[in-house]
C-alpha cells in the first residue's frame, strides 16, 4: 500500500511539473521554436495569437515557400511584467531559408501576452 501512495505521489508531482512548466513564456517559445524545427508550421502557429484559419494558412505558406528550417534554438532570457499579463523571451537562433545559401544566426525577441490564461506569442 505504502509502494502504491509513493508511486501515485510521484505521478501527481510530474504531471504538475510539466503543466507548470509549460505555462510559462519561456516554455511556450520553445514548443513554437519545436513544431518549427519539426516542420509543423501550424502548430507552432498555434502558440501565437493568431485565431483566424485563413491568416493561419496564410503563414504556414508563406513559411513553406520560404523553405524554413530551424536548425537551432535557444532561449536566452524572459521577462515577465508586474501585472503578470506580457513577457519579452530572447531566443537565439539558427535558421536556414531559400533566400539564403548559408544559415543565419539571429536573436529575437518575442513579445508573449496572456489569452485566456494561456501564453501566446504576441503576432
Amino acid at each position: 500500500m505504502k509502494k502504491i501512495f509513493v508511486i501515485v505521489c510521484a505521478v501527481v508531482m510530474a504531471c504538475c511539473m510539466t503543466s507548470c512548466s509549460s505555462s510559462s513564456p519561456s516554455a511556450v517559445v520553445k514548443e513554437y521554436y519545436k513544431a518549427l524545427k519539426a516542420g509543423d508550421f501550424e502548430k507552432a502557429l498555434s502558440y501565437t495569437t493568431i485565431t483566424d484559419q485563413k491568416e493561419v494558412q496564410k503563414h504556414v505558406k508563406k513559411l513553406q515557400g520560404a523553405e524554413l528550417k530551424v536548425l537551432d534554438y535557444e532561449v536566452l532570457t524572459e521577462k515577465i511584467a508586474e501585472d503578470g499579463e506580457s513577457a519579452v523571451v530572447t531566443v537565439k537562433s539558427t535558421v536556414s531559408s531559400a533566400y539564403s545559401d548559408e544559415p543565419q544566426e539571429a536573436t529575437k525577441d518575442l513579445e508573449l501576452v496572456k489569452v485566456d490564461g494561456k501564453w501566446k506569442i504576441d503576432d
